[in-house]
């Protein structure tokens, strides 16, 4: 497994290939203290070889945050396995008392609409923050 870090002063990117799967996530920091709000933004593929991995960096990113949107617009597949990992960021936030949202790609939206009927994972429709530069 490889893991690339690249850090300035707004971003966070980090990539990771296991097997024949890639995910690609960048943060962007927003707000300080009591206000901070982190978008982290996922790119490829969460399979049963990387979920843990995925909901392990996705934790890491939100720490110290009081808001998180996970923009997951650009995951093109998600297993059983990335739906289980979902479940764990969102019991991990909120015993941090973290808000939070999923921004689903069609993939993701499928898989956790069969996952999650209680709508224990907060799906948004909105527009792709991918493409949105840090103040």
């Amino acid at each position: 497994m490889t893991v690339t870090s690249i850090h300035s002063r707004s971003a966070d990117c980090r990539s990771f290939a296991i097997a024949s799967t890639a995910l690609a996530v960048a943060c962007r920091t927003e707000g300080r203290g009591a206000q901070k709000c982190v978008t982290v933004s996922v790119r490829g593929e969460v399979d049963a070889l990387n979920a843990r991995h995925f909901a392990h960096t996705v934790r890491e990113m939100a720490g110290g945050s009081a808001a998180l949107v996970l923009d997951l617009t650009e995951v093109s597949f998600l297993a059983f396995d990335g739906a289980s990992a979902l479940y764990a960021i969102s019991a991990h936030l909120a015993r941090e008392d973290v808000t939070w949202c999923v921004v689903p790609s069609p993939a993701v939206s499928r898989v956790v609409k069969l996952c999650d009927p209680e709508g224990l994972i907060p799906l948004q429709d909105i527009a792709s923050v991918r493409g949105v530069k840090p103040a």
